[in-house]
């Protein structure tokens, strides 16, 4: 029997830190069903949903609460809570400006449609003649309800 739930931790760690829970999970007959992890400078936030025997659940988590300098938390998950066939992948490119992720979302719920992921980036573009702006693009994976 499997099991799945999902971690989620912030705090101080390196690329070699996520590497090694990643093999600790491996080792343990285990997967990152989803993973998000960002880093800005040496601190970490991440959401990683796991699935992995039973019986090697405690070992798995055991190997990221003894982490220093992360606080985690688990949640129990569902391995399969999305209908695959009403999951969307939507890229929305824009002139960048004050309010954009909130009036997305709101746009976005009002036609009853949920954002299960959304990735933003802002780039800025200097033009000829001194003019400047930035770029929004969101990357986003949408569900829309039946």
């Amino acid at each position: 029997m499997n099991s799945t739930f999902i971690v989620n931790f912030v705090g101080t760690a390196s690329p070699s830190t996520i590497k090694r829970l990643s093999a600790i999970t491996h080792e343990n007959d285990g997967k990152w069903l989803i993973s998000k992890v960002n880093f800005i400078e040496n601190q970490v936030a991440a959401v990683i949903k796991v699935e992995l025997p039973k019986h090697n659940e405690a070992i798995v988590k055991q190997a990221f609460e003894t982490q220093d300098g992360l606080m985690v938390q688990f949640v129990d998950s569902d391995s399969k809570a999305h209908n695959p066939d009403q999951v969307f992948q939507v890229r929305l490119d824009s002139n960048d400006r004050a309010g954009i992720v909130n009036e997305i979302t709101h746009v976005l719920d009002n036609q009853g449609i949920n954002i299960l992921d959304m990735d933003c980036q802002r780039v800025f573009i200097a033009g000829g003649g001194g003019v400047s702006s930035s770029l929004f693009t969101a990357n986003m994976a949408i569900e829309l309800e039946s």
